[in-house]
């Protein structure tokens, strides 16, 4: 019986997993190699999924983390992707906040065994963030360095924003704490599927206990446009953020365009966006701990209520 490979793609927020996933499934699928795609999001609305498309068995677990609270729920939905589409390779794309160990624990199960072979963990890092990792609480530092530390493959990503000398400064930082990963430099996770290299039969399972819920305080909400809003004013929003939230993903209509819709991203005080050639629900997602929500809500109310205005004038 041929079992499916299985890869998990682990990194912290806007590292830039799902650039990554999207480069790899483009190459399986010139291989001529069939594949699915488990995605775990923190909140109740994937944007992420969107960006997938509709050709490749997808599913879905919202509202927690792999390893925190859906381990069961990752043997189900293997399973079945296994039964309904017996895919050559399945990949597992984790929340920005699970801890890699974790997950490849939630993916050995007796139940799944016979059917899966773990190929490799995959960490995208982003290399700015790696170099500002001390600016971040305590919590948030260590599961970063936690995911280096397991990775099988270091992506190591916005490689160009890195002079020589501190490319090679942060190289040797990473084997330090991880000798054993292949390393990667890359832009926009673009990486050659051959050059990723599989991980041994064993593993290390004495982690340190950094979990999502439980010590980050990580906290989701979604927000639904109604209406078009002006990209100016959005954006403004996001450089504004405060600290405490990390990530925003969505998708949204603007006014000077009011046809398509643009996926908005933001990470680490840099927001962008793009405009997508296919109509999405106008959702945003937003990431942080110790979220006001009801300041949120009101804030990006006040956006919507602000373009009204402007349109009923004309």
């Amino acid at each position: 019986m041929k079992k499916v490979e299985v890869y998990i793609l682990s990194g912290f927020l806007g590292s830039g997993k799902t650039t990554l996933l999207q480069n790899l499934l483009i190459e399986e699928k010139a291989r001529g190699r069939k594949v699915a795609v488990l995605m775990n999001e923190f909140g109740d609305f994937s944007v992420d999924t969107n960006l997938i498309g509709d050709q490749t068995p997808l599913k879905e677990l919202l509202k927690g983390c792999i390893c925190c609270t859906m381990k069961d729920e990752v043997e189900i939905q293997l399973l079945s992707l296994y039964q309904e589409h017996k895919p050559d390779v399945i990949y597992i794309e984790t929340t920005g906040v699970a801890h890699p160990i974790e997950v490849l624990d939630a993916c050995i199960s007796p139940v799944i065994a016979p059917y899966i072979e773990m190929k490799s963990i995959i960490t995208v890092l982003d290399l700015t963030r790696w170099q500002q990792k001390e600016k971040l609480n305590p919590q948030y530092e260590r599961l970063l360095v936690e995911q280096v530390r397991h990775g099988d493959n270091l992506i190591l990503n916005k490689s160009d924003l890195l002079s020589v000398k501190e490319l090679e400064r942060v190289k040797e930082d990473l084997k330090e704490v991880n000798p054993f990963a292949t390393i990667h430099m890359t832009n926009y996770s673009h990486v050659d599927l051959s050059q990723i290299t599989q991980r041994d039969s064993t593993f290390d399972n004495k982690k340190e206990e950094v979990h999502a819920k439980k010590h980050l305080q990580v906290q989701t909400m979604t927000y639904q446009f109604t209406v078009p809003i002006e990209m100016e004013s959005l954006i403004e929003w996001l450089k504004n953020m405060p600290d405490s939230i990390f990530r925003v993903k969505g998708f949204v209509k603007i006014a000077s365009d009011p046809n398509g819709t643009y996926v908005v991203q933001y990470a680490y005080g840099v927001p962008t966006y793009m405009k997508e050639p296919i109509n999405f629900p106008t959702n945003i997602v937003i990431i942080g701990s110790n979220l006001n929500k009801e300041e949120i809500y009101r804030e990006l109310n006040q956006l919507e209520q602000s373009n009204s205005n402007k349109l009923s004038v004309l």
